[in-house]
């Protein structure tokens, strides 16, 4: 078993939410969204202790579904880093994405079985196009075409603590360019890039590049569990959310977790 922690800050959007202090907390079945994702992780076999990064104070529902909380910092790296020192351990630790309500405990078993077999540091969920809209179809997402597939990312992703730190730099140059070009090009190398336009690059190519960048083993996770990537960052992805809740009549989270708990 792990640790997990949810990253529920960064600012307001009132297009997805009025009044609340993150898109973590829009309502969803007259609780805040990020409820039915800690509800899956507390009812994950795989899972130990959470921790939530978010605004205080939290509401109670959100309160009593964590073990640990942590004052939002703000940025997101920052909030990372605050969850990871919360937690207090050298052990790989689950962080989540507060927007995917979708998630099930299972999805996040599935997860972290098949990261903590693989020789990384770092390992990054991702899903195939085809999964995505097979369960989903006409959602909007990016995709990057690579010779594997066409993909997205996911929400999940297994972070060993020191690594991070060691990482933290370089990830920060990466978020910085990501809507820069030439600045990505001489981040990742001009080949990269252009194999990530062509679409020619291939996993382990790219694996390796963020592995030289970093300076700690990397891995791409390919999942067959395309709740992973379904991030709440539209009205209209809020819409179909809620939708699928409500014709799945799905319990609610405090609900699912005794359900899933002997």
């Amino acid at each position: 078993m792990l640790d997990a922690v949810v990253l529920a800050g960064g600012e307001a959007d009132p297009a997805l939410a009025p009044g609340v202090p993150s898109k973590a907390f829009a309502p969803l079945s007259g609780r805040p969204m990020v409820e039915f994702v800690l509800g899956a992780l507390r009812a994950a076999r795989s899972v130990r202790r959470v921790a939530i990064v978010a605004p205080m104070p939290l509401p109670p529902g959100v309160a009593a579904s964590v073990d640990v909380a942590v004052p939002d910092r703000g940025a997101l790296l920052d909030n990372v880093a605050a969850g990871l020192s919360a937690l207090e351990g050298p052990s790989p630790v689950l962080a989540a994405g507060a927007d995917i309500p979708l998630l099930t405990p299972g999805a996040v078993d599935a997860f972290v079985e098949a990261g903590l077999a693989l020789d990384a540091e770092i390992v990054y969920g991702v899903v195939r196009r085809e999964d995505v809209l097979r369960e989903f179809p006409g959602i909007s997402k990016t995709f990057v075409r690579l010779r594997e597939g066409t993909l997205t990312g996911g929400s999940l992703i297994l972070l060993d603590p020191r690594a991070f730190a060691r990482a933290r730099s370089a990830i920060e140059r990466a978020v910085r360019a990501r809507k820069r070009p030439w600045d990505l090009a001489r981040l990742f190398g001009l080949r990269t890039v252009l194999g990530l336009l062509t679409g020619t690059l291939q996993i382990p190519d790219l694996e390796g590049r963020v592995t030289r960048l970093t300076g700690v083993r990397a891995r791409a996770l390919v999942c067959r569990t395309p709740e992973i990537a379904i991030d709440v960052d539209s009205p209209e992805t809020l819409s179909l959310v809620r939708g699928r809740l409500s014709a799945a009549g799905r319990p609610g989270p405090q609900q699912a977790e005794r359900l899933a708990r002997p």
